[in-house]
């Protein structure tokens, strides 16, 4: 039976889901999700995920929602191709880096999306400029991370799928790209050449 993958569009969250169910070959079906209409509130789906939030993903009957933990199950019960590095350290560094790009970036990340939402007149261009400044120089860190290394490990891991995502919305927000990170301006372009990127752009 195929993975069923509960789906919204667009949505950076099931986007990270689907890079990982194409890396590794995986066949999956879709229920879209209209979070426009609310269906994520309904009583159906809150059965599915109390948060009220999309991906979920149900395989052989089991249930699991939150992205970052649905590819992490995907990794493990799914080995070929690997998406996690072997070493404990380095499976740490994985997780240490999603949740830098993840959870330490969000509250300029959403204030600078919440604004952008806003009509035009709406907007306050100073505010914008400088948090798409501050995201710049959060961004310093993972850009001294990379270094000179194709991805985040070396080789494509959960890191990589997790934070691609998020920096194509942050590109379309205007904080990338940025002269004075080339090297993450490089691995942006890299990700979107990789087949299961392009599937999901």
């Amino acid at each position: 039976m195929a993975i069923r993958l509960y789906d919204a569009v667009p949505s950076s969250n099931c986007d990270r889901v689907k890079i990982v169910l194409h890396e590794k070959g995986l066949a999956y079906e879709t229920v879209r999700i209209d979070l426009g209409k609310g269906e994520q509130r309904k009583p159906e789906f809150l059965e599915l995920n109390p948060y009220g939030k999309v991906p979920v993903i149900v395989d052989d009957g089991k249930v699991l929602f939150e992205s970052c933990i649905i590819n992490e199950y995907l990794d493990e019960k799914y080995p070929t191709p690997p998406l996690m590095p072997k070493d404990w350290w380095a499976r740490g560094r994985v997780r240490v880096l999603i949740d830098y790009g993840l959870n330490y970036l969000h509250a300029q990340y959403w204030a600078l999306r919440g604004e952008l939402l806003k009509k035009e007149e709406e907007r306050e261009p100073r505010l914008i400029e400088d948090t798409r400044q501050t995201l710049r120089d959060l961004l310093r860190y993972l850009e001294a991370e990379i270094g000179d290394k194709p991805y985040f490990m070396g080789e494509l891991s959960l890191a990589d799928i997790a934070l691609v995502t998020r920096f194509f919305r942050m590109e379309s927000y205007g904080v990338l790209p940025a002269p004075f990170l080339p090297r993450l301006g490089a691995w942006l372009r890299r990700m979107k050449e990789r087949p299961s990127v392009r599937a999901t752009l």
